[in-house]
């Protein structure tokens, strides 16, 4: 797997399609998908159609990138399926981006076995790019290209819920869930909101800004990166059932914590749901 290349293919893409655009979008760059909130800008589309080759190039397999599967929403099947494939988020956090604020990204994920094999999380705005997995050391790497290692979390002793802080979204939750989980604010110590970027989210959690991040709704080019530098640091990811998470099976909520705290975590959350999970 050469990341260099996946990394180099990134950065050049950000500046040429997506940085050039960050807070020059006209009122016809912007669109909305399935409702008002869901937006996609011409530094989607175009940033993905300039990726796409690149990826395939590095490694000819499928590519499942965002806005391909708005035209072929069967696309994401391929990750169940094939041997290995890439994910692509062009522009995650589209929201922030059309808002002017740099709290975007672009992700990159590979998935081998219908699993998580690496990722890799570009801010563009900072030039700090995230990468890890199982064959790949978890590292920062600056723009000017100094690396810097993440510590594990392998052996980091449990806490109890009530110091932990995490980030639940509950957007797409159902009501009587959502209503239960307003709870789980009395079993830990804060639940913040959403960064609108899940991007920016998965980074907070291995750099221990957040203990725990949970979703409800799990498309592939979110999650799989974050997910891939997670289980590397020592995270479990999976979902509230205790299967493990996978890029290819869709729409179920998950968590994501240190394996220390995930049991005691999931059964709050399950409790507060009322057993919904």
């Amino acid at each position: 797997m050469n990341t260099v290349a996946v990394e180099t293919a990134m950065r050049q893409i950000a500046d040429q399609e997506i940085r050039p655009r960050f807070r020059a979008l006209a009122e016809d760059d912007i669109s909305s998908k399935s409702s008002p909130n869901d937006l996609v800008t011409v530094a989607d589309v175009e940033a993905e159609r300039a990726l796409t080759p690149l990826l395939s190039a590095i490694e000819d397999i499928p590519v499942v990138g965002e806005e391909a599967t708005e035209l072929n929403p069967a696309l994401p099947e391929v990750l169940a399926t094939a041997s290995a494939a890439w994910t692509l988020d062009p522009v995650d956090g589209t929201w922030n981006f059309a808002h002017g604020s740099p709290e975007y990204a672009v992700m990159v994920a590979r998935v081998a076995g219908g699993d998580t094999d690496a990722g890799w999380i570009l801010h563009p705005e900072t030039g700090d790019l995230l990468r890890g997995g199982r064959a790949l050391a978890p590292e920062v790497v600056a723009g000017d290209g100094t690396v810097t290692p993440i510590d594990t979390v392998h052996d980091a002793p449990a806490r109890p819920l009530s110091q932990l802080r995490g980030m639940a979204t509950l957007t797409f939750a159902p009501g009587p869930v959502a209503e239960g989980l307003a709870g789980l604010t009395m079993d830990v110590n804060e639940i913040t909101p959403p960064r609108m970027c899940a991007g920016w989210d998965y980074w907070d959690l291995v750099t221990g800004t957040l203990d725990f991040l949970m979703y409800f709704r799990a498309k592939p080019w979110d999650h799989a990166p974050g997910a891939a530098i997670a289980r590397a640091l020592g995270f479990t990811v999976r979902h509230l059932d205790g299967a493990e998470y996978r890029p290819g099976d869709p729409g179920r909520p998950f968590l994501a914590a240190r394996a220390q705290e995930w049991d005691a975590l999931a059964a709050a959350i399950t409790a507060r749901a009322g057993g919904a999970f």
